[in-house]
């Protein structure tokens, strides 16, 4: 068995595949987060358990592979949901390491002549079309696969030690399960290519069918699946004879279209489960309207539409800082190497290399443009394809000595470009391996709690019976998760201001907390109305609208009090006597900081200093965890705590006090520095 996979290295490929996958499943499961982070953590480990609706645009496919991997009987709820990301990213760097060999074999020189006709059955007589098809290219030789196999082994390496690819695979997050859909597609449209050029029609037709599918599936997971539509078509259609390519799906497009709309039936879940009126409901996607706005993203549009010029001027520093980390000091030698691979590919191949420019400068545009706050995993299809590059630098090498007929530019042989090719394909080896060490430590969640810690220490500062009013997501989304599947203060009412503007909300509220909907019904009852109409894109009465929110989110604090004790927690202070929104609700109330979050005093209330807080700054001023920007942020977020507390207490004549939290904001300030 051994002896037969020396003497055919394309089969040993896939056992590759899966060795390479297995060994990184390994090293990313020591790195898995054991419970929830921060941003959509939260609420996606909550919809999975449920199962519910997640947000737009739904992610139907990963809800119900995530439904399957919560409910193993295997650690704490959200260490499986992180596990299945680990999961799907181990299989990424496999499906990626087989494109990159199959990359090498494609770049390298073919004979010439009409392809793409398919080959005669036996026994007939070949067609005259047929009978002009090339032979099959001749094989590049075992040596040179056994060559392109470690050349691709080192560039999927390099790739699954980037620090972007793995901070995905420690946490609860569909990303990881679209970086493998995207490896997954190139992978047959390159094969599908591969084998039209080789006049195997029948075999070209069913990989474009299993193409179609994979992209339909990849839709249903997420939607940045439409930035690798034209690089795809490009991989298949682009050089000489272009149109009888295009023609040739055009007159199967009678399968092709069915294989990518079948799996599109599986948005059929949101409608299906939202009739059932689960908590987690994001959307009540049981209407036309409604599943349409959800599944395309409506409420998320504001990011494109926006301020075009602000999002590039922003965007464009936060991805070069994250670009720069992405393996360590040796960044810059990745980069350059992709660029060469780059300048390599474009000599050998023009259809691949004008399929992965594409796909790298379409993902850079809408990177730039995209103004959301977690942009940073929306690069990673970039980073792919400087792996790619860099992978295929000892193959584009030797394609090109071969095609000379010399080592290009540096030697007299082939022989001479086969050996420079293994040195290359070594230095890559060895600067994956040494990326990966040095990433290890960066992205190693295996014991941060951060996320879990700040919830807990802001639920510390609330008694028995609290409302919580926010529009911090960090902070709202860990709460689903610690509240609904944990059982972790269940006194504590929650509500998001910014998700309140949205229909569906009142309805989740109505859920957990039916007397707090039925307390302010007639406020409710006004504003939905309005509400529905403006979502539905009918005449409204704005005013009417935004009063009727601040009434709605007024009534909370005023109905509920004395038997809740209201508060406030804001990812940014509102000064007092501003016009912002924050001071607009309750407007008479007294707002007076606890530390992380505000309690809300009644108008002639006495108020009373709140005790010094507890908080438990495990992973940041002790034992250090890995941190990353959202971590930085909210650790920041205690500091500022102790600088407001320190104040209340200095105005307060507590001198003593003031200077225990001057001197924890000053800890804290030392232990955040570099982090």
């Amino acid at each position: 068995m051994l002896a037969r996979l020396k003497a055919e290295p394309r089969r040993a490929a896939w056992i590759a595949a899966a060795v390479l996958s297995l060994i990184w499943f390994v090293v990313y499961l020591t790195t898995v987060s054991p419970t929830v982070n921060f941003i959509d953590s939260g609420e996606l480990i909550t919809v999975l358990y449920e199962p519910g609706v997640a947000h737009p645009p739904g992610y139907p496919l990963y809800t119900l592979l995530g439904y399957v991997a919560s409910r193993l009987p295997i650690g704490e709820i959200a260490w499986r949901v992180n596990a299945m990301s680990a999961f799907w990213g181990a299989l990424a760097v496999g499906a990626f390491f087989l494109l990159i060999f199959r990359s090498a074999l494609f770049v390298q020189p073919r004979l010439t002549g009409r392809v793409g006709a398919p080959r005669p059955r036996r026994g007939r007589s070949p067609s005259r079309s047929a009978a002009a098809a090339p032979t099959a290219p001749p094989a590049p030789g075992r040596a040179r696969e056994w060559l392109f196999l470690a050349s691709a082994a080192a560039g999927a390496s390099l790739l699954a030690a980037s620090s972007t690819f793995w901070s995905r695979t420690a946490q609860a997050k569909m990303y990881s399960l679209h970086f493998f859909l995207v490896a997954v597609l190139f992978l047959l449209a390159l094969a599908a290519r591969q084998a039209y050029d080789r006049g195997e029609g029948r075999l070209a037709a069913r990989l474009l069918v299993a193409l179609a599918a994979v992209l339909g599936l990849s839709f249903t997971n997420h939607l940045m699946t439409v930035l690798v539509v034209l690089p795809l078509a490009l991989l298949f259609l682009a050089g000489a004879r272009l149109g009888e390519r295009f023609m040739f799906i055009v007159r199967r497009l009678h399968v092709i279209a069915p294989g990518f709309l079948l799996p599109l039936l599986i948005y059929l879940y949101m409608p299906l489960r939202a009739a059932q009126n689960p908590v987690m409901n994001w959307g009540s996607t049981d209407n036309w309207g409604d599943f349409w706005r959800h599944v395309t993203g409506w409420q998320f549009r504001t990011y494109l539409a926006g301020d075009i010029p602000a999002n590039i001027s922003r965007n464009s520093g936060i991805l070069a800082g994250y670009a720069s980390e992405q393996w360590s000091f040796l960044t810059i030698l990745v980069v350059l190497a992709a660029l060469a691979g780059a300048i390599l590919v474009a000599r050998t191949s023009l259809p691949l290399f004008a399929s992965t420019v594409t796909f790298a400068a379409i993902t850079l545009a809408f990177d730039l443009v995209y103004g959301i706050s977690e942009i940073e995993p929306y690069a990673v299809p970039l980073y792919m394809m400087l792996c790619l590059w860099a992978g295929l630098i000892p193959a584009a090498w030797v394609a090109l000595g071969a095609r000379a007929g010399r080592a290009p530019a540096l030697g007299d042989g082939p022989m001479l470009a086969e050996s420079q090719g293994r040195v290359a394909a070594g230095v890559l080896a060895a600067v994956a391996l040494l990326s990966a060490v040095l990433v290890y430590p960066r992205q190693n969640y295996s014991n941060n709690r951060l996320a879990e810690q700040f919830v807990l220490n802001a639920f510390s500062e609330m008694p028995s019976n609290s409302i919580v009013i926010t529009e911090y997501w960090d902070f709202y989304a860990p709460t689903y998760y610690l509240q609904m599947l944990q059982g972790v203060r269940p006194d504590i009412v929650l509500i998001d201001k910014s998700l309140l503007r949205y229909p569906w909300y009142t309805g989740q509220l109505r859920q957990r907390y039916p007397w707090l909907i039925d307390r302010s019904q007639d406020i409710v009852d006004r504003f939905s109305a309005e509400q529905r109409r403006w979502v539905n894109g009918e005449p409204y009465d704005e005013e009417a609208i935004n009063f009727g929110y601040l009434d709605l989110l007024s009534s909370f604090v005023e109905r509920n009090y004395p038997e809740y004790t209201p508060y406030v927690l804001w990812l940014q202070d509102c000064p007092p006597n501003v016009q912002c929104e924050a001071n607009l609700i309750a407007p008479d109330w007294t707002r007076q900081p606890t530390g992380l979050a505000y309690r809300l005093w009644p108008p002639g209330a006495q108020l009373e200093l709140p005790p010094e807080p507890e908080y438990e700054l495990r992973g940041i001023t002790s034992e250090p965890v890995a941190f990353d920007t959202f971590a930085r942020v909210n650790s920041e977020m205690y500091r500022q705590a102790y600088l407001r507390l320190a104040d209340l207490y200095a105005r307060s004549g507590r001198i003593d006090a003031e200077q225990r939290m001057s001197d924890r904001a000053r800890e804290l300030a030392v232990a955040l520095q570099g982090r």
